[in-house]
């Protein structure tokens, strides 16, 4: 969002040791001393002043912002209140002409910068309040002669942007220098060949113990870089650049980077580690247990995450196989290190490759209970294990090997703090309210309830946590507002029904159509399915065209319906004809508000990958869609998902299409708590009942609902 400008760093001293005199108004004193090329300057500003006060849609030297007071005072005082101020001050104080083109360039920049954000629809406003309060200071403190003081005690982004201005300012360099090196090592650790030797060095000593694999990757590369790291003095540096140099897989062996500084391993031990893939995942879990809090912790869970997906994709692609088969490369695996595998692999764990690790792990835990066992692991992502129990319908199970005081305990954990996680994000909300339709104890939801508002009650009580405040808030609607008033109190669009015109598509060859997209995949099954369903398109109701790579099924009675399905050619020809029916819709600009998924679950991210925000409604077949709310979200916003918790099945997906497109024949709205009653009457009970039960519709999608809440609250992540 922020363009980040390079540091030309330490090229001379500041010019003089005496402050000069300010002169401190609003307003130019000598108008008519500004020159013909600053005035184009001037122009310039008031351009962009205008075009970010009409953004709000009137000319009143004031940016809405939602209505929220507070938030307008703040941005419209940054923009305009401020801006003013600092030209008043370049005008009134500095004496060349060059200085004052460079400081109104920079407040150019600024607006710039602003109104491309308020385009684009987000506007980070602690960031531009900062960004203009520092450009005013920055320009008072260079003039005085006094600027590092201010510098160090207001390291940020915003200040990095602007430090083009102070670049002949030594003292007030470094100290940026330090403290970016510190902070936001990550912004400057990219740009080292650009600085001058000594900044480069700062910055590469301060990065490497919270960015080793980013020095290392330095010191094995070709590129000016390497010298750069190679010369560095620091003991840290050095011994990443050995690793670089000795190791057999510097990629891997750099994990062990502190035990080989404190002489705990060698190289020749880490080397023969690295070489066992199932050595290397058990050490990587015991460095991730010692580094829980450190600045290492996020490089350990994204190798984790990695080495995980070996062990859930070889359970997935074994899916057909026995037990035994199966699950044979998790039998070296003790229980946290099998926990391991399930919480950094849940995103693509399918049903029975989770079932099957849940019961290993309760064998494997005993004697101990659920609750003593998250203990003895510092109850390390203990909300994503739980969530995945309540998904996968074995939190009753888990929560069984317990005490009753336990589970209360648990629980309250569970629920607790959601706004001050060690990752700073909302996966531990989202968790949550995932769980919600999944607890089946009511003593327990009644507790988990209370336990809610006594979080957000709290919060409210105190001005400085909003964002933790809005979590709760959300969390408390959503368990005690009826699924009819949720939009309203949240903010968000229907839950319980998608309105038939929503989906009708007005561009293109199908106008006036209601247009769907189906996924088909060539393995065994998908052929199969495929037949099946297209088989169920029947004159007189349906035409049905073939091309080569899709078929064209539309409805001659009643609304009009446009299906576009691919043919499900043999492997990896399938994906071709996906992409070939996806080339013809986008050029005839035929736009599918329905995308539907047919095939396994290890398909499911070829048909992801082609979700847009035109897509209102998602129907995902698949065993353990459920898991992928947020990857839908992140592509529509405001889509309507069909999931399912456990196994998809044909002949629970048939059923729920059907359903689905005889509403749209009928021109009616989807009214998804209707449909569910009557498919619910369809399957009433033994197994067609438990498959049903699984699938979650839209109004039910309780991870949706709250990050679909969370992302229109207008909280700002940097509020607290």
């Amino acid at each position: 969002m922020k363009k980040i400008y390079c540091l030309l760093l330490f090229i001379l001293p500041a010019s003089t040791l005496f402050a000069q005199k300010e002169v401190l108004v609003d307003t130019i004193v000598k108008k008519y001393e500004i020159t013909a090329g600053r005035r184009q300057l001037h122009l310039m500003i008031e351009r962009e002043l205008k075009k970010a006060d009409i953004s709000d849609g009137a000319y009143d030297k004031i940016i809405d912002v939602d209505g929220d007071i507070d938030k307008t005072a703040i941005l419209s005082n940054a923009i305009f209140t401020k801006t003013n101020r600092t030209i008043a001050y370049i005008e009134n104080n500095e004496k060349e002409d060059l200085t004052k083109r460079k400081y109104l360039g920079r407040v150019i920049d600024n607006l710039k910068l602003f109104n491309t954000d308020y385009g684009d629809g987000y506007v980070d406003i602690p960031y531009y309040s900062t960004l203009f309060e520092n450009t005013y200071q920055v320009i008072r403190g260079l003039h005085n002669n006094n600027l590092a003081p201010y510098v160090k005690t207001n390291v940020s982004k915003a200040m990095y942007v602007i430090s083009p201005l102070f670049d002949t300012d030594l003292e007030a360099t470094k100290v940026l220098m330090s403290g970016m090196s510190e902070l936001f090592p990550e912004l400057l650790i990219k740009k080292i060949a650009t600085m001058a030797p000594d900044a480069a060095d700062i910055v590469v000593e301060r990065a490497a113990p919270k960015n080793p694999k980013t020095i290392l990757n330095y010191a094995t590369s070709t590129a000016k870089e390497r010298d750069i790291v190679r010369r560095n003095k620091s003991p840290y540096v050095n011994a990443i650049v050995r690793i670089a140099d000795s190791a057999k897989t510097p990629l891997k062996a750099i994990f062990f980077i502190d035990d080989y500084i404190k002489g705990k391993e060698s190289i020749a031990a880490i080397n023969k580690i690295t070489e066992d893939q199932d050595s290397y995942f058990k050490k990587l879990i015991e460095l991730r247990q010692v580094n829980f809090t450190t600045a290492l912790r996020k490089s350990y869970d994204r190798e984790l995450a990695h080495e995980s997906s070996r062990y859930v994709t070889k359970m997935n692609e074994l899916h057909d196989q026995g037990e035994a088969v199966r699950f044979k490369c998790v039998e070296p695996l003790n229980s946290t290190e099998l926990y391991y595998v399930m919480v950094y692999g849940s995103d693509d764990l399918y049903t029975s490759s989770f079932l099957g690790c849940y019961n290993r792990l309760m064998m494997r835990i005993k004697p101990m209970t659920g609750f003593e066992f998250l203990q003895s692991i510092g109850k390390d992502k203990f909300r994503t294990y739980l969530r995945l129990c309540a998904n996968y319908n074995t939190i009753g199970s888990f929560l069984a090997s317990m005490s009753d005081s336990s589970k209360q305990v648990l629980m309250k954990n569970f629920v607790s703090d959601l706004d001050n996680t060690l990752e700073g994000d909302l996966e531990g909300a989202t968790d949550v309210a995932n769980s919600f339709g999944s607890i089946q104890d009511s003593t327990l939801m009644q507790n988990i309830v209370q336990e809610i508002k006594a979080n957000r009650d709290q919060r409210m009580k105190n001005v400085e946590k909003k964002r933790g405040f809005k979590i709760y808030d959300i969390l408390y609607t959503m368990l005690t507002f009826s699924s009819d008033s949720l939009s309203a109190k949240l903010g968000i669009p229907p839950i319980t029904k998608m309105p038939y015109t929503s989906l009708v598509d007005d561009t293109g060859k199908d106008s006036g159509a209601v247009v769907q997209q189906v996924f088909f995949y060539g393995d065994v099954d998908g052929k199969g399915v495929f037949n099946s369903y297209v088989g169920g398109f029947g004159a007189p109701d349906w035409k049905v065209t073939k091309e080569d790579f899709w078929v064209r099924i539309a409805s001659t009675k009643g609304k009009p319906v446009v299906i576009y399905a691919n043919k499900p050619l043999d492997e990896p020809e399938d994906e071709m004809a996906q992409n070939a029916l996806q080339d013809y819709l986008d050029q005839n600009e035929i736009h599918p508000s329905v995308i539907i998924h047919r095939g396994h679950s290890y398909h499911l991210s070829g048909t992801l990958d082609h979700i847009n925000y035109r897509h209102k409604v998602v129907i995902l077949g698949a065993c353990g869609a459920y898991q992928n709310l947020a990857t839908v979200l992140g592509h529509s916003e405001d889509a309507q998902i069909v999931s399912t918790k456990q196994i998809g099945v044909g002949k629970i997906n048939g059923p729920i299409i059907r359903a689905f497109n005889q509403r749209l024949l009928e021109g009616k709205d989807i009214d998804w708590v209707e449909m569910w009653t009557q498919l619910g009457k369809q399957f009433s009970s033994g197994e067609m009942k438990n498959l049903f039960d699984d699938y979650v519709p839209p109004y039910k999608n309780l991870g949706a609902l709250f990050l679909k809440a969370y992302n229109r609250s207008g909280v700002n992540e940097d509020e607290e």
